[in-house]
């Protein structure tokens, strides 16, 4: 199940599908977050191997009428696809960045 961050991400025209992975166990990792066109999931994937070989933090890959932004450490992985050239490109890095945040813990119930 995509939690709401990156689901609220998708709803911005132009963005085409975002990943989010939490790779540090610690962080309750594993399985990476996935919403929008599964099409481009092995594309952003090979994304995230590159940015690893590059040893950046972050790298964008140009496919066609896309782009795709991947960016992160080696705890916590961020990947959107969006449309070059739209809009919403100036909005791409602060939408990252934003999803990069440390996850707040969610506040307990007192009786």
């Amino acid at each position: 199940m995509a939690n709401s961050k990156i689901e609220r991400v998708l709803r911005h025209d132009g963005i085409i599908a975002v990943l989010d992975w939490f790779t540090d166990p610690a962080q309750g990792g594993g399985e990476p977050e996935w919403v929008g066109d599964d099409r481009w999931n092995p594309i952003v994937m090979e994304a995230v191997k590159l940015r690893q070989i590059a040893g950046e933090p972050s790298v964008r890959v140009l496919v066609g009428d896309h782009a795709v932004l991947v960016s992160g450490d080696d705890k916590h992985v961020v990947g959107v696809v969006f449309i070059k050239g739209h809009p919403v490109v100036k909005s791409v890095v602060r939408m990252v960045r934003q999803l990069l945040r440390p996850r707040q813990p969610k506040p307990t119930a007192t009786v």
